[in-house]
């Protein structure tokens, strides 16, 4: 079960919002676990199923430094032309990853 410092950890992470998400405040997330519409009806999983997973803690757990290089990896390209290498990538230029939540 995660303690009330990890939901609220992670309800101030989904309320910055993503490129697909619009923000969500933690009051409104709040509020809408208390109405019982914080979760879709048709999901197998609660937020709280997700949280107390050990998958979901290995997420939060760092596997690489501040400098190191990222691990390689391959991607489909989204215009659907082939695919995106990482290495080939770095090769031309400094690359940032950005990953956030695409629920």
């Amino acid at each position: 079960m995660p303690s009330p410092r990890d939901l609220v950890r992670y309800m101030r992470t989904v309320g910055r919002g993503s490129p697909v998400d619009e923000p969500w405040s933690v009051v409104g997330q709040i509020v809408a676990q208390v109405r019982g519409d914080g979760t879709p009806e048709d999901s197998p999983l609660t937020l709280q199923d997700v949280m107390a997973s050990a998958d979901y803690r290995d997420l939060m757990t760092a596997k690489i430094v501040e400098g190191e290089l990222a691990p390689d990896f391959e991607l489909p390209s989204l215009d659907g032309g082939g695919t995106v290498r990482l290495a080939d990538l770095r090769a031309e230029r400094p690359v940032a990853l950005v990953f956030g939540s695409y629920t």
